[in-house]
């Protein structure tokens, strides 16, 4: 046995050294995630991906409307060795890494011209003077675990815009076995749609129309107020628009990617909000209208008799809106509202900063992190 081996390495050149160098060459390439400035290089490809710098890219922008504003975008991964730990599955601390790519490929995505326009709208109103660009700055992000990834798993991430206030873009991702769910349609790649339409006929030959139908539309038979089973994590995310000190309001940028509809019988001053350096609000600030008001209600009625984490589990999903399929102003505030009773239920943990204690009290111990010393 040993002598075959022997011979099998010595055909394929992997005999001595090479064999070595050959797993070496294996291992590193089922972590390419995780060689040296792997992020950085998986960030940059989202940029290059989706801003929108030539005239097909900005063609592609251009058919994006607001029924397209809370779609999710999906991307795929797998859980790569060097992310396993001791319980052989995909530790918690890698969930943020994928979760930081997963948002920047929506972001530039949907509010890539938006950031553009802006900038260049803001600079030359100031005279050409002060930061010529919008800086992005993230201020919390939060992980809710679901199921465990084993190791070489592929998942997917769905990330959407959940909602936004004066202040902060809301995003969620949510982590899915890969292949469990297929959505309905493909916004900005309609050549896919031909082959859903292929798989979902093939599945209809073997499995029978009704389980088809149930896959298809990325919805499997559970308990009503439970996440779907494909979970295996959901993340929400908070980001803030700047430019120098001044706030550049979430509602500014959207319009500016013509992704919201104008409100009716808005003035100049709706339409483009001001910067503003006062902090945010749970709202957007504009009168809304009985209906949308009496939506959102609704929805807090429904998830006031949980927990925090209750919302987290049972609502950050997309959930169909009742209508006549037009995304008009009041469609896309009320989705905004239901989303908000979300993004406000996990505000609340910012009260956490009160509880530390500083130095008035006692203390373990203190020991070194090593070796990150």
């Amino acid at each position: 046995m040993a002598m075959s081996i022997a011979s099998l390495l010595d055909t394929l050149g992997l005999k001595g050294n090479s064999f070595w160098k050959a797993l070496a060459i294996f291992f590193a390439l089922l972590n390419l995630k995780h060689i040296p400035f792997a992020w950085h290089l998986r960030i940059l490809s989202g940029l290059l991906s989706h801003i929108p710098f030539t005239t097909s890219r900005r063609r592609a922008a251009a058919t994006l409307t607001p029924a397209s504003l809370f779609h999710p975008m999906i991307l795929t991964s797998r859980a790569a060795p060097l992310e396993i730990d001791y319980n052989l599955h995909k530790s918690n601390s890698t969930y943020f890494a994928d979760f930081d790519v997963a948002r920047l490929h929506l972001f530039a995505r949907l509010c890539g011209v938006g950031l553009a326009r802006t900038s260049s709208e803001l600079w030359l109103a100031d005279g050409k003077r002060g930061p010529k660009r919008i800086r992005i700055f993230m201020g919390g992000v939060h992980l809710n675990f679901k199921r465990e990834i084993k190791p070489l798993q592929a998942f997917e991430m769905w990330t959407r815009l959940l909602c936004w206030d004066r202040k902060w873009f809301y995003v969620v991702t949510y982590f899915v076995e890969k292949g469990r769910v297929m959505p309905k349609g493909w916004v900005l790649q309609p050549w896919r749609n031909n082959k859903l339409s292929a798989d979902a006929n093939e599945i209809d030959a073997v499995e029978g129309k009704g389980e088809e139908t149930s896959k298809i539309d990325g919805e499997e038979k559970r308990k009503e107020g439970t996440p779907h089973p494909a979970i295996f994590a959901t993340g929400i995310a908070k980001y803030v628009c700047k430019r120098g000190r001044l706030t550049v309001p979430p509602s500014r940028i959207l319009h500016a990617s013509d992704l919201l509809p104008q409100k009716p019988n808005a003035d100049d001053r709706t339409a483009t909000p001001p910067l503003t350096d006062s902090p945010a609000v749970p709202a957007d600030g504009d009168a809304v209208p009985a209906t949308a008001a009496a939506a959102g209600e609704a929805v807090h009625d429904a998830t006031a008799r949980t927990t925090a984490e209750g919302i987290m589990d049972a609502a950050l999903r997309v959930k169909p809106v009742t209508g006549d399929g037009v995304w008009d102003w009041e469609r896309v505030e009320r989705e905004r509202m239901r989303g908000m009773r979300i993004a406000e239920a996990w505000n609340g943990t910012e009260a956490l900063g009160e509880e530390f204690q500083g130095g008035e009290g006692m203390a373990l111990g203190k020991w070194w992190d090593w070796p990150g010393i």
